[in-house]
């Protein structure tokens, strides 16, 4: 994933989770209204699965945050450089390694490793990113990963525990996004150039692909089903959205630089944008695709890059610490010794 100036392992994500269509009152704004400490250190996606009521967050292995008690377990999971974070719907998740090129299945609520699937003999390239964002796709039941380093996409049969197919995609493919009817979009990064490709999972070709314009360094993605709306943030601080209905991108949108995720609320139609390099989290309204506007931005903490969005309580959980210099040979901060915690961001 990408950490330009911040950490490794660096962690949606988020990972976002799925899109429950509903409504709710419109949010008049967002304040930080909670500090949860915690320990470790570099981390990478965020997601909050509804089934066991919890925050589960990438940081060397899996740290759980229970979203009713604050409380922490740190190390539900084992982990060395992992990234990404996928519910699987049946109180189920699964996490990679891309370190050893593992995707584990473990129980939310327990943590109890229920199988580890290899993904080395059809992954080849390796790398900090070699195993990075995941989502899965319904409609097949595949789990699809990314290489970031290679272009490589991976379609993973959790049942058979094995690899279903690949994908080329090119470039340095960031996060993906399933809109439910077997189409997966995966923001790719090129550097000065992004683009968002569109992947038909069921017969394994790349189907479209859209450029960025102005988009430098295409990081976090999520999709809005309700509009057809693909909502992508880029490194420069702006966030582009493709209408897939129409194919076209609608509305280009300036946020905090830095960013390493769009987090969605569907119930109350606001993306969340943080900025790790300005410190800021940018409340975007999604009101249709032709209104899409910033309406707050909130300050939070530098290095704070991404998060994961709790759609029953509206709650917006940041992790965040404080940072020092890079110990060789990892380029990035390191996370200072106790400054660990989750913010959270609250609507009124």
């Amino acid at each position: 994933m990408h950490a330009r100036i911040f950490l490794i392992a660096l962690c949606q994500v988020a990972a976002t989770a799925w899109p429950v269509d509903g409504s709710a009152a419109e949010p008049t704004g967002y304040s930080i209204t909670g500090h949860v400490p915690g320990s470790g250190g570099a981390w990478d996606y965020a997601i909050v699965d509804e089934n066991s009521g919890r925050l589960f967050l990438a940081q060397a292995g899996v740290t759980a945050l229970d979203l009713k008690t604050n409380g922490i377990t740190a190390s539900l999971v084992a982990g060395k450089m992992t990234h990404a974070l996928v519910s699987l719907g049946d109180g189920t998740l699964a996490v990679d390694d891309s370190q050893n090129k593992v995707i584990t299945i473990f129980e939310g609520s327990s943590g109890k490793i229920l199988s580890t699937i290899s993904t080395a003999n059809d992954n080849p390239v390796s790398g900090v990113h070699a195993l990075d964002a995941m989502v899965l796709e319904p409609k097949t039941g595949l789990l699809v990963a990314v290489n970031g380093e290679s272009g490589l996409v991976l379609l993973i049969d959790v049942k058979n525990s094995g690899v279903a197919g690949t994908v080329s995609v090119g470039g340095h493919p960031e996060f993906a996004a399933a809109d439910g009817t077997g189409k997966v979009y995966v923001n790719v990064n090129r550097g000065k150039v992004s683009e968002i490709v569109v992947l038909d999972i069921a017969s394994r070709k790349v189907v479209k692909r859209v450029p960025l314009d102005g988009c430098e360094e295409a990081t976090g993605l999520a999709y809005d089903r309700a509009d057809k709306l693909v909502l992508s943030v880029c490194d420069n601080g702006i966030l582009k959205a493709f209408d897939a209905g129409a194919g076209r991108v609608v509305a280009s949108v300036a946020v905090g630089r830095g960013a390493d995720a769009v987090m969605f609320d569907s119930v109350r139609r606001r993306a969340f944008v943080a900025g790790g390099e300005d410190g800021t989290l940018s409340v975007i309204a999604v009101r249709s695709n032709r209104d899409i506007a910033v309406v707050q931005t909130l300050s939070t903490q530098k290095g704070t890059r991404l998060g994961a969005v709790d759609i029953d309580s509206g709650r917006v959980y940041l992790p965040s610490a404080k940072f020092g210099p890079p110990k060789p040979p990892i380029p990035y901060p390191t996370v200072l010794p106790g400054t660990f915690e989750f913010l959270i961001a609250a609507p009124h």
